[in-house]
């Protein structure tokens, strides 16, 4: 974990969508985890101090919104480099948006997360991968096609 071998002092977690709407659960008077739940508690159970979690106060529906934000909180806080994990299939895209948000101001380093299991030469095997491969095909083709404009479908 880069956090333990020391390349990041710092984690910051990114809001995405939630697959259950906030009002749905308040009607119900339930709560249903989030994927940023899911990495809180897998971080803590891995040892990370709470108070070197951050999280975004922003919900983020594409990674084009999410490079940006990004972007912005590390020109706030002064950070000269980022570390951005991200999934094997995803890591091409992401880093381009990352880089083009950056506009230079910061060192990006990209990594794959080293606990997704990838295999590229039996990706249509797992449904998973499938789905993985054909999504990213599709939101490459959509963010060339518009140029990384701030459009938020992805």
């Amino acid at each position: 974990m880069l956090f333990r071998e020391g390349w990041a002092p710092r984690i910051l977690l990114l809001r995405p969508p939630d697959l259950v709407r906030v009002r749905l659960q308040q009607q119900l008077g339930i709560h249903v985890p989030n994927f940023l739940d899911f990495q809180k508690d897998a971080l803590r159970q891995m040892g990370v101090p709470a108070a070197t979690v951050l999280e975004s106060p922003h919900t983020h529906s594409s990674t084009l919104s999410e490079s940006a934000a990004v972007a912005e909180y590390v020109k706030q806080h002064g950070y000269q480099r980022i570390i951005v994990v991200t999934s094997p299939y995803h890591s091409g895209r992401a880093g381009s948006m990352f880089d083009a948000a950056s506009k230079g101001s910061f060192q990006l380093v990209i990594r794959v997360n080293r606990f997704e299991p990838v295999d590229p030469d039996q990706w249509w095997r797992r449904f998973t991968d499938r789905t993985d491969v054909v999504l990213e095909y599709l939101k490459t083709l959509y963010a060339l096609t518009h140029r990384w404009q701030d459009i938020d479908p992805l």
